[in-house]
């Protein structure tokens, strides 16, 4: 779609590219701030998958430019923001993502600190988009990726599998705290929780809280909305080391499963061309080759869990 403004129509994508370099590139804006707008090229990626071909480039341009910049930052929060366009950008098109890097140069500099970052990573969405993204590399077939990239396929796999797995872990880990918690407060009974539902307020009560009037006082502290800045956020005062709210991001990417993407990206792989992928498997260490069976069986698992499920419903 597009929209009617006094330049004529604008593409709603462009508007949007537009205002994530405004704000990426303004002094004035914090890096929470920053975050925010990029997140917004997730949402393209996510939401247009092959439609957007044309804006790979300047996605690249405004993420990559960034990055450059918060490549020796203390705080990783930024650099990984980055790292999920990526992963979402290889996942949309490997492909045309890592021709990106290399007109660059800089597709072994970004590997090397994405990978050595990924080892501190602990929140769920960046964990996911980089599996999936470091995976679909592997749709390319070996012989065709950038002599860097070649070089670093052992250790990217070790990388790839060694998150799905703990990602696996620790959802089996959080399902079977759920039950116990659920189970808990099925034991405690209803009638313990009554004292904590919200009856409203009384007749003789003002009807605000605390949160409402806050917020009043916020809207009526905006005066003008900042053209630079795209104004798309409510305040300035963001806590720099604040971390990000993933569980607010949803997309379409929500469906697909890491476990199983990964273990039928590496399978086809090694169908493809077993003898590239033997010998990749020999440069691996033996902790690291000792992973795939792991991987495998959870991914049948998981098939069979799902199987079952259904011939239940039917």
């Amino acid at each position: 779609g597009k929209a009617q403004l006094t330049e004529g129509l604008i593409p709603y994508i462009d508007l949007i590219v537009s205002m994530v370099a405004k704000t990426v590139t303004n002094d004035r804006a914090s890096e929470t701030e920053c975050r925010y707008a990029l997140s917004l090229f997730m949402s393209l990626l996510h939401n247009c998958h092959g439609k957007i071909d044309m804006y790979i480039p300047i996605i690249n341009e405004i993420s990559l430019g960034k990055l450059g910049q918060q490549v020796n930052s203390e705080v990783p929060h930024t650099r990984i923001s980055i790292y999920q366009i990526l992963g979402s950008a290889l996942y949309y098109n490997p492909q045309r993502e890592l021709v990106e890097l290399e007109k660059r140069g800089v597709t072994q500099q970004v590997f090397a600190k994405w990978m050595k970052d990924a080892e501190t990573m602990d929140r769920w969405l960046p964990r996911k988009l980089t599996i999936l993204g470091l995976a679909s590399i592997l749709q390319i077939p070996a012989a065709s990726l950038p002599p860097s990239i070649q070089q670093a396929i052992p250790q990217l796999i070790d990388t790839v599998v060694r998150m799905t797995i703990a990602l696996k872990t620790e959802a089996e880990k959080g399902e079977t705290e759920a039950k116990d918690d659920n189970l808990a407060d099925a034991a405690n009974g209803i009638e313990n929780d009554i004292g904590d539902v919200d009856l409203g307020f009384g007749e003789d009560e003002d009807v605000t809280n605390e949160v409402d009037e806050s917020y009043r006082k916020a809207l009526q502290g905006v005066t003008s909305w900042d053209d630079d800045m795209a104004k798309f956020l409510l305040g300035s005062d963001w806590d720099e080391d604040r971390e990000d709210v993933d569980e607010d991001f949803t997309s379409p990417l929500d469906r697909v499963d890491e476990l199983l993407f990964v273990s039928d990206t590496l399978s086809a792989a090694f169908v493809r061309e077993p003898e590239a992928y033997q010998q990749i498997q020999a440069a691996m260490p033996p902790e690291s080759v000792a992973n795939f069976p792991i991987l495998f069986q959870a991914a049948e698992s998981m098939r069979a869990q799902a199987a079952q499920q259904s011939t239940q419903q039917s």
